[in-house]
């Protein structure tokens, strides 16, 4: 009987520390889910989505309604609280207008400091300036741009660039693209590569020429667009006054109908691609279609890049019996005649002055 007694005692220990178990293990169970449950509602109050927020800030943006801007598209809380943030900062009106992209989850001193800052660029401007050759042009562009010139080079004799002024449609010849990039300032996208950029500079010549010739003709002495771009660069690179180009064109108008050497010094230095303050008479013999003291008529090509100035002066060329012109004022004036006596007297007295070497 004792035995049985034992037994029935043992066994009953037993169930029981089974059921202590599982009790425990329960519980255990639940106040993990307790707590899971707890740091889930913690975590979703504290850890709101992060998002990044399109904003625009018209110009003349009160603080209000920056605030106000702010406040509508979730990045800010309170507009008031900001505002009085701003006012106390001495900042209301320091931010600065434009368009942002912003998180939703900054503290106020980090918003400011976007807001102080302005928007990041997304435009940059480059400047081709007048006279330039091609050559030259593409290192322009470079320097400002980080494109490297060999790489500017070969997208322009690629193809991928169009223009339909290329000279005689050959535009695998770099100088047959020589006064076809148009000097102007420009406002270049930053995801632009080499080609937008160049396709871009290339298309602003035809843009100016259709608004020219909206209103402009042809003038019966000048046969063809690549023509007018030559003359174009022989003025440009020849005036050095506004009210000079003009008369520079009509110089040499009157050289090209009565079939005289042009004698420009600019395509010399062209054709030996030197800059130099003087061409020498050893210069004068360059074998070379550019060379001007040696081939009558135009130069294949234009010789540099020319503004809209120079076509201006090249269409409206007056009309004058000048074949001679001579930088005689070291403000840049220059004279003007039809004599060779006088054109030689005018010369020896600007060597005198020193206007010319």
């Amino acid at each position: 009987m004792h035995s049985f007694y034992y037994q029935n005692r043992i066994l009953m220990y037993v169930v029981v520390t089974i059921l202590v178990i599982i009790f425990a293990l329960f519980f255990a169970s639940n106040a993990a889910s307790s707590i899971e449950t707890s740091l889930d509602v913690i975590n979703s109050e504290n850890n709101e989505e992060v998002r990044i927020v399109y904003i625009s800030i018209p110009q003349g943006s009160s603080a209000t309604d920056i605030t106000a801007i702010l406040d509508n598209k979730g990045i800010i809380s309170s507009s008031l609280a900001y505002e009085i943030y701003l006012r106390n900062e001495n900042m209301a009106d320091k931010l600065r207008a434009g368009d942002y992209e912003i998180a939703n989850n900054l503290d106020f001193d980090e918003l400011t400091s976007i807001l102080l800052k302005g928007p990041p660029l997304k435009t940059y401007n480059i400047t081709i300036p007048e006279g330039l050759w091609i050559t030259e042009t593409l290192e322009s562009i470079s320097s400002q741009t980080g494109f490297d010139v060999e790489s500017l080079t070969n997208s322009l004799l690629s193809g991928v660039v169009d223009s339909k002024y290329v000279y005689l449609g050959d535009y695998k010849e770099l100088q047959n693209w020589e006064g076809l990039i148009y000097p102007n300032t420009y406002e270049i996208n930053v995801d632009a590569n080499g080609e937008d950029i160049l396709q871009l500079l290339v298309s602003e010549l035809e843009s100016v020429i259709d608004r020219i010739f909206a209103e402009e003709e042809l003038p019966n002495w000048i046969e063809n667009y690549n023509q007018l771009f030559t003359i174009a660069s022989l003025v440009e690179a020849e005036s050095k006054l506004e009210e000079d180009r003009p008369l520079v064109a009509s110089v040499i108008k009157n050289r090209l109908y009565d079939d005289m050497l042009l004698q420009i010094d600019a395509t010399i230095l062209y054709a030996l691609q030197k800059r130099k303050s003087q061409v020498l008479l050893v210069d004068l013999q360059v074998d070379s279609s550019y060379n001007t003291y040696k081939y009558t008529g135009l130069p294949p090509t234009p010789i540099s890049g020319f503004g809209e100035r120079s076509i201006i002066a090249t269409l409206n060329a007056p009309e004058s019996d000048f074949i001679y012109y001579l930088l005689t004022d070291k403000n840049g004036k220059m004279s003007f005649t039809n004599d060779y006596s006088d054109f030689i007297n005018m010369k020896n007295k600007a060597k005198e002055e020193g206007v010319i070497p």
